[in-house]
């Protein structure tokens, strides 16, 4: 079975309200993903890394599934390195980093599944929106290989080690509303309806503040690895930043705005 397709195996579309809709698009093999697909998730992150950051970026699937992991009919080597035979692998690596990195907002809209390294993809957005028929998985035991793309050390992170243990060992399957209970998912919306949600919050995020926005997500970033310390710096450089740009003043008048409509209303 060949590895591409003459279609691109991953789509970029800008919409209304600036915001990137990134879509894996190899339904036919149920968007596992490929050498292919990893390089086109590269030029797209490119994209959005070297120019004014969008509002937020939503990442999804074609025709209701969100991925099915690495492609196993195809060898996931490359090149005669000294880890050729995980080429694949350490190229997914480097883009999921690259990902849950991103200065700006991310969604995973999970309709269907998200199994291997699909789910890890998934869990380095800053959220999930599951359809209700989503389902997730990391059964990589039972392929013969260890957890990867980070499953491991996200499932820890998010879930604690006994729990994660549980899931990874077992490689069973976590349904939609399990991964909701374990606060692996942000939501759950009706099946068909995540890259919608995902659009509407993007809509609606900030009111159109993106510096703000963007300095949100930095904090969220630098509350992983920093104690509360380090946080609280970070909070008066980027306040301070923020209260010297425009963005805090049209938002106050705004506000002055709507209190003086509302008791005007109300007389």
């Amino acid at each position: 079975m060949a590895e591409t397709s003459p279609e691109p195996e991953l789509l970029f579309e800008l919409r209304g309200n600036d915001i990137a809709v990134v879509t894996f698009n190899r339904p036919r093999y149920r968007n596992t993903v490929s050498f292919s697909m990893w390089e086109q998730f590269s030029a797209a992150l490119d994209r959005l890394e070297n120019t004014t950051p969008v509002r937020m970026l939503i990442l999804c699937g074609a025709e209701g599934y969100f991925g099915n992991g690495g492609d196993v009919k195809v060898p996931p080597a490359r090149g005669n390195g000294a880890l050729a035979l995980v080429s694949r692998l350490e190229m997914g690596q480097r883009i999921i980093r690259r990902l849950h990195s991103l200065p700006i907002p991310t969604i995973a809209a999970v309709e269907g599944g998200a199994f291997g390294i699909s789910w890890s993809i998934a869990m380095a957005c800053d959220m999930i929106f599951a359809a209700d028929n989503a389902r997730f998985g990391a059964p990589f035991i039972d392929f013969g290989v260890v957890p990867d793309g980070g499953s491991a050390w996200f499932l820890t992170r998010q879930l604690g080690r006994a729990r994660a243990a549980e899931i990874l060992f077992s490689g069973r399957t976590v349904s939609a509303a399990e991964a909701l209970s374990l606060g692996l998912v942000s939501r759950i919306v009706q099946q068909g309806a995540a890259v919608a949600e995902a659009e509407a919050m993007g809509a609606t995020m900030g009111q159109g503040n993106r510096q703000t926005i963007e300095m949100s997500k930095r904090l969220l970033a630098a509350a992983e690895t920093g104690d509360l310390t380090s946080t609280h710096a970070l909070e008066l450089a980027y306040g301070h930043m923020c209260q010297a740009g425009d963005e805090a003043m049209k938002a106050r008048e705004a506000f002055k705005a709507r209190s003086a409509a509302k008791k005007k209303a109300a007389e």
